[in-house]
């Protein structure tokens, strides 16, 4: 192999890889903007290119040059404040800022670091007062309440001790109703058999006499049940 040509490639390897590097913004500082992407000529410039944002990301992430490639995080600028609060992150700047909720809600979340004082948790004594007041003008006191839900629950737990008494005690006849619902069930399936072996004989005596399977409803038919209905009557006397 020719080692001229191997270097050329090794080369020609390097030099890729250096072109990707000076092409990405997370490992070469400076970067080359291409024409194509800068939007300075045209007249509908108002925001800076995504170049622009980048390193403005860079500039606002106030980490050293060196660590400025391992910044990945995407979190806009006020929520990485959030994580390492300042003294300006505490500054006051609007009014709602100033209402004892958000203060509230700011000492519960950052405590003394926010430089609040703990008293502004705690409701003053008109604020007191004025709950007070409410209270008693209301129709139901918070007192009133809680026993009434006391007293829901306690009759909610003797209803379900009622129930779970009941259904223990029908669980203990279950065996014998098991049993009688059985018993009923043979003696049924039994008449039912009864009846149907009485209706094939009767078929069976019908088409004998009359040389075919009259309906139900014939009126011969009808007559050949009443005929062995006196037939039996009169065997169960003879027995007697």
């Amino acid at each position: 192999m020719n080692p001229s040509v191997h270097i050329v490639k090794v080369l020609s390897h390097l030099k890729c890889i250096l072109t990707a590097q000076i092409r990405n913004k997370k490992y070469y500082r400076k970067w080359w903007i291409p024409f194509h992407l800068d939007d300075f000529q045209n007249m509908s410039r108002s925001k800076p290119n995504a170049y622009e944002k980048w390193d403005q990301e860079w500039i606002d992430s106030r980490l050293p040059s060196e660590l400025q490639y391992l910044d990945t995080s995407r979190l806009p600028i006020h929520l990485k404040a959030r994580t390492q609060p300042s003294k300006e992150f505490f500054k006051v700047t609007s009014r709602r800022e100033k209402t004892e909720d958000y203060r509230r809600r700011l000492f519960g979340e950052y405590g003394f670091q926010s430089g609040i004082d703990p008293a502004v948790l705690f409701m003053n004594e008109s604020e007191v007062a004025y709950e007070k007041n409410k209270e008693n003008v209301s129709e139901n006191s918070v007192l009133g309440v809680v026993d009434a839900k006391n007293e829901q629950d306690k009759t909610a737990r003797q209803d379900n001790e009622t129930l779970m008494l009941k259904i223990k005690k029908n669980l203990e006849k279950m065996p014998e109703l098991l049993k009688k619902f059985y018993d009923q069930e043979a003696k049924q399936s039994s008449v039912d058999s009864v009846k149907v072996d009485k209706m094939k004989m009767l078929m069976e005596e019908a088409r004998d006499r009359f040389g075919y399977y009259p309906h139900r409803q014939d009126p011969k038919f009808v007559k050949l049940l009443e005929e062995f209905d006196e037939r039996k009557k009169l065997e169960r006397k003879q027995k007697k």
